[in-house]
């Protein structure tokens, strides 16, 4: 999960996202990255995590199909980077969603801090284990490994 990546259009994201996801959620995830990249300058990586990032999602043909998990991590050591941040994340992400009415897939885009404080220690390790870069800026000096250690440390102490 170290390497660098600049993203400046849909297909660069598109090209990162699982085969087995289908084009119109494939669509939605790609302007929703970019739209929170472009927005939030201080938006450091988003992560593609759970059920389709490992490939055992529940199909579409199921009456409750799995959602499309994304871990947006901002540069603020801020546990409540949700709190503060979410109202102008929602807003922002607005038209993303209105633009892909038709995704079968609903997606979800969870905030953090980059030191992963606020999430249970057992999650993090599962999103560093599991979680696939789609959008990180330059410089950003924390390896998710290292957030996740730092987040079982917060939650032992």
């Amino acid at each position: 999960m170290g390497h660098k990546l600049k993203v400046t259009e849909r297909r660069d994201v598109e090209r990162l996202l699982p085969r087995w996801l289908d084009a119109e959620t494939r669509a939605l995830v790609a302007e929703l990255v970019v739209t929170l990249a472009g927005a939030c300058p201080d938006l450091l990586t988003v992560l593609l995590y759970g059920s389709i990032a490992r490939h055992d999602e529940r199909p579409l043909d199921d009456p409750q199909p799995s959602d499309v998990d994304l871990l947006a991590i901002f540069a603020t050591d801020d546990e409540d980077v949700t709190a503060h941040q979410g109202l102008a994340v929602s807003q922002a992400l607005g038209p993303a969603y209105e633009q892909h009415l038709a995704a079968p897939r609903d997606v979800q885009v969870m905030l953090a801090s980059r030191t992963l404080a606020e999430w249970d220690p057992t999650f993090v390790a599962n999103v560093a284990r599991d979680g696939k870069v789609l959008f990180t800026r330059r410089g950003w000096p924390l390896e998710l490994g290292t957030a996740s250690r730092m987040s079982a440390a917060g939650h032992r102490a």
